[in-house]
């Protein structure tokens, strides 16, 4: 998968890492010039100097081909220019807007940018939810929230430890997309073994979300 990152302050640096720590090929679009200094040093040739809303950098860094473009700078209404130039102009099929202003989510979603993050949102959501189970936690949601991606760590005596995902009955409308185990991603396979502290990210519905807490972790 190809993905293209706007903006490359903290969030655009660590998301292109562990993307490129999964295997996508990856490259981060920054005007500053101390931030890019940074990004070189990491990613190389994949840094890009250049103003991420203009459409003749987009195409640039390849955008027509990209599967996937992230704007996450730290202007909402930059971030909203660039997904809709990235959907209209260059056809991508998958955008993620960063949200610095949560308030600003029905906004994008009435321009047509349905694909949001807001960590302000996602820490608020996290404490309301730390106190109703205090495993299950939500990254991200999409399409209004009918879909949301989580995540798991799993304690010692949790049913699925020491089973093959093949073994583990999950409910329909949930996947499991990775687990990370100490500094590792696993990309997970029928034959991916489950141990105590691994982190599991799984993608579901709002509806399975319990029946995905009950499945992992028990009654």
């Amino acid at each position: 998968m190809y993905c293209v990152i706007v903006g490359g302050g903290k969030v655009g640096f660590h998301l292109s890492r562990i993307l490129q720590a999964q295997g996508h090929e990856v490259s981060v679009i920054e005007n500053d010039p101390g931030k890019l200094e940074a990004l070189e040093r990491e990613l190389g040739e994949a840094a890009i100097r250049g103003d991420g809303s203009r459409p003749s950098v987009l195409e640039g860094a390849g955008c027509r081909r990209a599967d996937v473009v992230a704007a996450v700078t730290g202007d909402d209404a930059t971030n909203l220019l660039i997904s809709q130039i990235a959907a209209k102009t260059f056809g991508v099929q998958r955008t993620i807007a960063r949200l610095n202003n949560p308030r600003n989510r029905r906004i994008f979603a009435a321009l047509g940018v349905e694909g949001t993050v807001s960590s302000t949102a996602i820490i608020a959501d996290l404490i309301g939810r730390e106190v109703a189970t205090r495993e299950l936690h939500t990254l991200l949601s999409f399409k209004s929230g009918e879909i949301t991606i989580v995540e798991v760590d799993l304690p010692e005596g949790a049913p699925v430890v020491g089973k093959s995902l093949r073994d583990v009955q999950l409910p329909d409308g949930a996947l499991l997309v990775s687990v990370l185990r100490g500094d590792d991603v696993i990309l997970p396979s029928g034959a991916t073994i489950l141990t105590v502290d691994d982190r599991l990210i799984a993608l579901c519905s709002h509806a399975t979300e319990t029946a995905l807490r009950e499945a992992v972790l028990g009654a």
